[in-house]
């Protein structure tokens, strides 16, 4: 099958002063990615449906204080028809169309420069991922999912962090991430606490040499993060708290 697909999109800018700006954009997309192949273990794959999306985007960026601070907001709305999700099949991982969804939300984002060398950062989103049209077999009873989250879906996502970073000397980093609360399950009968990550850095550098030691997942977390494919009610976890030292040298 051959189908086209395209964007369009547009940003006016009623004002600008120096680096200050005010700015609006809007995007239309219609996308196409032709059909998925199942090899499964077995010896007749299946040839599941072409995936399809419609997506809308409306939004505004500010950059304000002689270029110290800028935000950027979003709202978005996007139909996805056909997408590929793992599934089992008499107990053996495989690939299914799921139907139609719906994703919307908003988000925003906010930049600063504090002072020299230090920034700021922050974003926040709200996201409303549900099935509209998607039925599924759960013990053999043909089960409607319309109206039910996507599972592994939160409805909130946040950060924010700190970023000193100068061309020479110490440098560092500390970041916070936050996921909200999401099902792990399609029927949306499990719902998992949201959590928080914590992440930092700090380094030492010159012209031509850099030494880093980093720290990832710091609150030791071990949250599931996503569905594994081996098999149904199985995740991967968050990974456990880590520690690594970097060295680079230019030439």
């Amino acid at each position: 099958k051959v189908r086209a697909s395209g964007t369009a999109a547009l940003m006016w800018t009623p004002w600008r002063k120096g680096p200050d700006f005010v700015g609006f954009f809007g995007s239309y997309r219609n996308s196409y990615k032709p059909a998925a192949t199942d090899f499964g273990l077995d010896s007749t794959p299946d040839i599941l449906k072409p995936e399809t999306t419609q997506s809308y985007e409306l939004g505004s960026k500010i950059r304000t204080l002689d270029g110290r601070l800028s935000i950027e907001a979003s709202a978005f709305l996007m139909d996805f028809k056909n997408l590929v999700i793992a599934t089992t099949v008499d107990g053996v991982p495989g690939l299914t169309n799921s139907g139609v969804q719906r994703f919307k939300g908003v988000e925003a984002a906010v930049a600063w420069r504090l002072a020299n060398h230090l920034n700021g950062r922050a974003a926040c989103s709200l996201h409303d991922a549900k099935f509209t049209d998607f039925v599924q077999e759960f013990d053999g009873v043909p089960t409607q999912l319309a109206g039910r989250r996507l599972e592994m879906s939160a409805h909130y996502l946040a950060s924010a962090g700190l970023i000193y970073s100068p061309p020479n000397g110490v440098t560092g980093l500390i970041e916070l991430n936050y996921v909200g609360s999401h099902y792990l399950d399609k029927r949306n009968r499990a719902l998992a606490d949201g959590y928080a990550t914590l992440s930092a850095s700090a380094g030492y550098r010159t012209g031509r040499w850099e030494l880093r030691v980093e720290g990832r997942n710091l609150t030791d977390r071990r949250d599931a993060v996503s569905e594994s494919e081996l098999g149904d009610a199985q995740y991967y976890l968050l990974p456990a708290r880590r520690y690594d030292v970097s060295a680079s040298l230019r030439f």
